[in-house]
């Protein structure tokens, strides 16, 4: 009888990898990112990507269904997760996974809208919404029947996303038919399919300006999240932040009060810091 031969598959091989890396502690983890923050250990960057990976692979199973390739998903997945590393700042209390879970997925999300078959034009914010929410919609109103919507229900799915109609129609219109290449010539002219396609991407002062507000309002809740107690940073991480947050017990426990005060400290430390972006963010349109 002879012996089963380990797979050569290398998609299967790198599942099983994933599977067989042990995830690590809170102690583990933090010792491996002050090695590579510290002194550029590369075993200690490795160890710490390699035990993320599960979440780069559970991700990509969010974005199924967009005519991508899952090998294709995770590869932009693992982009995301580097770059996370390269940005973490350990001393904020937070895990890594929480922390990363945001670039891997936006790393995603920005595949799937460049690459996805009926979306290779330039995407506004009307229609990344609808790539995004239509099918749902559709289905909802229409149910398995899979009919075309209807001039009312267009426009109650135009209402409730705050979108155009028009838009609508032209996203259901894309999602209905198989893709089309952008290099194939349409009529008689010969004008190439892309560019009679409308491309409402913003301006690059546009994608500059909202970059820099968005640089500016991460450094104002930075300096606001300094301003809270080491009892409210730690309360607001393990409720609002962690993948499994804690229970109201749990922190009532740990700091000997009640749950209905644990309740109060959390929403109180939430408020101050809105307060103090919002605080913050006339006098910067002022100076």
């Amino acid at each position: 009888m002879s012996t089963p031969r380990p797979s050569t598959d290398p998609a299967a091989a790198f599942f099983r990898a994933v599977r067989e890396t042990p995830m690590l502690s809170a102690e583990e983890e933090i010792l491996l990112m002050e090695r590579w923050q510290t002194n550029q250990d590369q075993a200690a960057r490795e160890r710490l990507l390699a035990s993320h990976l599960r979440l780069v692979v559970k991700t990509a199973g969010q974005f199924k269904g967009y005519g991508l390739s899952t090998a294709d998903l995770i590869a932009e997945g693992n982009l995301g997760l580097v770059r996370a590393l390269e940005g973490f700042e350990a001393d904020r209390g937070l895990r890594f996974s929480t922390y990363a879970q945001w670039w891997v997925r936006a790393a995603m999300f920005e595949y799937v809208l460049k690459f996805s078959t009926p979306v290779t034009f330039g995407l506004s914010a009307e229609r990344k919404k609808l790539f995004f929410k239509l099918r749902g919609l559709k289905a909802r109103l229409t149910g398995p029947s899979g009919n075309s919507l209807s001039a009312e229900e267009t426009h109650q799915v135009a209402t409730e996303l705050g979108v155009r109609t028009e838009r609508v129609s032209e996203m259901e219109r894309l999602l209905a038919h198989q893709p089309r290449s952008l290099d194939m010539p349409v009529g008689e002219s010969g004008v190439p399919y892309g560019e009679l396609l409308p491309d409402d991407r913003p301006s690059v002062e546009e994608v500059l300006g909202e970059r820099q507000e968005l640089m500016y309002r991460r450094e104002l809740l930075k300096q606001a999240w300094g301003s809270l107690s080491e009892r409210e940073r730690d309360i607001v991480t393990h409720r609002t932040l962690r993948d499994n947050p804690l229970r109201l017990e749990d922190l009532a426990q740990r700091y000997n009060i009640s749950r209905e005060r644990v309740r109060q400290i959390e929403s109180a430390a939430v408020g101050k810091l809105k307060a103090l972006v919002r605080a913050a963010l006339p006098k910067a349109k002022t100076t």
